[in-house]
């Protein structure tokens, strides 16, 4: 079950798939980030993100933790179609990799 506090800093500022009523469902680098960060450590990094991913470490994202995403199976439009933008969690992990805030 998703926790108010990491709902408000991933999903409610990243996640152009958000709509309230399904907190029982999460993506995989909603767990990811969750089981890194207490919610003032990742509000802190994230200050500077851009709200726009830009796929330069897609491979690793894949690998680490969308292979491992309920919705990978059934539900990511993002994997399946390619032509919708990815859940606020990628754009997170993906901006603290690039600004070198985050690594495997």
């Amino acid at each position: 079950m998703k926790r108010e506090e990491y709902i408000d800093i991933i999903c409610k500022k990243f996640c152009t798939f958000f709509k309230g009523g399904k907190e029982e469902l999460t993506c995989g680098t909603y767990r990811f980030l969750a089981e890194r960060f207490t919610p003032k450590e990742l509000e802190h990094l994230i200050s500077d993100l851009n709200r726009d991913p830009v796929y330069s470490c897609d491979d690793e994202v894949m690998k680490f933790i969308c292979a491992a995403c309920d919705f990978a199976v059934d539900g990511c439009d993002f994997r399946e179609r390619g032509d919708a933008p990815p859940c606020g969690g990628y754009t997170i992990v993906e901006g603290l990799i690039t600004k070198q805030k985050l690594a495997w």
